[in-house]
C-alpha cells in the first residue's frame, strides 16, 4: 500500500492540510454564502408563496365578480324580456282599442249616414209628393175651372174648410 502511494506521490500531511483546507474553504462558504443565499431563496420562495396566495385570492374575487356580473346580467336580462312583454302586451291591447275605436266609429259614420239618407229620402218624396199634388190640384183647378159654377166653387171651399176643422 505503501508503494502505491509513494506511486501516486501521496503526502499523508499534505493530504490532510488540503482535506483542512477544503473544510475551512467550504465552512467559510457555508457561513459567508449558503446561509445568506438560504435565506435570500427562503424569503423569495415566502414572497413567491404570497404572491401565488394573493393571485389565487384574487382569482377567487374575479370568479365571485363574474358570477355576480353574470347573475346581474341574466336578471337584466329577464327585466328586459319583461320589459318587452309588457311593451308588446300594451301595444296589442293599444292597437286592438284603436281597432275596435275606428269600426265603432265607422258604424256611428254609416248609421248617421244612412239616417241622413233616410232624412234626404223622406225630404225628395214629401217634395214629390207636394209637387204631385200641387200639379195635381193645378190640373183639377183648370178642369173644374171649366165645368164648375161659382156657386160649386164656394159650396166645395166650405166643405173643404169644414174638413180641416173637422180633422183638427
Amino acid at each position: 500500500m505503501e508503494a502505491i502511494f509513494q506511486a501516486l506521490n501521496f503526502n499523508f500531511w499534505t493530504f490532510l492540510w488540503q482535506v483542512l483546507d477544503l473544510l475551512i474553504v467550504m465552512g467559510v462558504l457555508y457561513v459567508l454564502l449558503y446561509k445568506p443565499l438560504g435565506k435570500i431563496l427562503a424569503e423569495r420562495e415566502a414572497k413567491i408563496e404570497g404572491s401565488l396566495q394573493d393571485a389565487a385570492l384574487a382569482k377567487e374575487k374575479a370568479e365571485r365578480m363574474l358570477q355576480e356580473y353574470e347573475n346581474q346580467l341574466a336578471g337584466a336580462r329577464q327585466e328586459a324580456q319583461a320589459i318587452i312583454d309588457r311593451a308588446t302586451r300594451l301595444g296589442e291591447e293599444m292597437r286592438e282599442d284603436i281597432v275596435k275605436r275606428a269600426r265603432e266609429e265607422a258604424s256611428r259614420t254609416l248609421e248617421q249616414a244612412r239616417a241622413e239618407i233616410a232624412g234626404e229620402k223622406a225630404k225628395a218624396l214629401a217634395a214629390i209628393r207636394d209637387e204631385a199634388a200641387g200639379l195635381a190640384i193645378l190640373v183639377a183647378e183648370k178642369i173644374i175651372n171649366k165645368s164648375l159654377t161659382s156657386e160649386d166653387q164656394k159650396r166645395l171651399l166650405e166643405e173643404s174648410l169644414a174638413e180641416v176643422e173637422r180633422l183638427q
